[in-house]
């Protein structure tokens, strides 16, 4: 079953949602069979393997159907919440997360076994990890209520960098491998409401026309490598999507509430999303068309 645009919320049944083979530390399953709220997704470029975040962090070998959590993530107490999970594209086993109580831990084995990285932070309530479009050793995160630090060592150590947007959290980062005229990247903000971007000079916030996108906050972000000016976005109203360097946002799912979206980097025409639900989608055709994971139909 394949839907597209607003057209979805009138076809789509109760979705069944995929299998997830529980640890003994995810008895809270509410408000998804994830325990808590889904607030982080990421495809290893290589494997193809999908990983998900909630209270625990998920892992899926089949395309989303069926899940498994990963245990042993340091964390200062049980129901603290995964919100970021990023992937190194430089060695896809370097996997980096983020949580609130949880500050930035980091895998060196493909998401066998979990380290504490948070060495410089001034809390550790952190969101909004992403690495540099152009060099995987430098990493960025915003820590609520404190800013926005950077790491040049592969988050061995860091620095804070900028207070971030005027009065505002950072929700989601993403960084774009675009030349900013200052020679470096740029990094592209979700934020309570809408999206702005700065240069890594972090001489200013850029606020951005936004057109289309609703008011609220973005979730989550994702930007297609191969292609800067191109970025997902996911709201409460679903998934939006940006060709102008987010000028303009155009939606292109509303299956799934409170929707956190991802790509895969190898393959950036595979886009994937999940509802605070669980509710997986997968599209492999950068947007237009999207399926359930757990549909045999589904397009992987």
């Amino acid at each position: 079953m394949v839907f597209a645009g607003s057209a979805m919320a009138e076809q789509g049944a109760t979705p069944v949602l995929p299998a997830v083979q529980a640890s003994q530390h995810s008895k809270d399953l509410a408000p998804s069979r994830f325990g808590g709220r889904v607030r982080a997704l990421a495809v290893n470029p290589q494997t193809k393997e999908i990983f998900l975040g909630a209270r625990l962090i998920y892992r899926s070998t089949d395309g989303g159907k069926s899940w498994t959590a990963i245990d042993g993530i340091p964390k200062s107490e049980e129901r603290a919440n995964i919100t970021t999970i990023a992937i190194s594209p430089s060695d896809p086993q370097v996997i980096y997360t983020t949580g609130h109580g949880i500050g930035v831990v980091k895998s060196v084995d493909g998401g066998k076994t979990w380290n504490s990285a948070s060495s410089g932070l001034d809390g550790l309530s952190a969101e909004g990890l992403t690495v540099d479009g152009r060099d995987s050793n430098t990493l960025y995160v915003w820590v609520l209520g404190k800013g926005l630090y950077r790491s040049k060592d592969a988050a061995g150590s860091w620095q804070r960098v900028d207070d971030g947007p005027k009065n505002q959290e950072i929700r989601s980062l993403v960084s774009v491998n675009s030349p900013t005229g200052m020679g470096g990247i740029w990094l592209y903000a979700g934020l309570d409401m809408g999206v702005m971007k700065s240069p890594d000079c972090f001489c200013g916030w850029d606020k951005l026309a936004n057109e289309g996108l609703p008011e609220g906050r973005v979730y989550s972000l994702a930007a297609d490598p191969s292609n800067p000016t191109t970025l997902y976005a996911g709201l409460r109203d679903g998934i939006f999507k940006t060709t102008d360097g987010a000028r303009s946002w155009r939606p292109i799912t509303d299956l799934i509430e409170d929707a956190v979206v991802t790509l895969d980097a190898g393959d950036p025409g595979h886009v994937y999303a999940v509802g605070a639900d669980g509710t997986v989608l997968v599209s492999a055709d950068a947007g237009e068309r999207w399926t359930r994971a757990e549909d045999d139909n589904a397009q992987h």
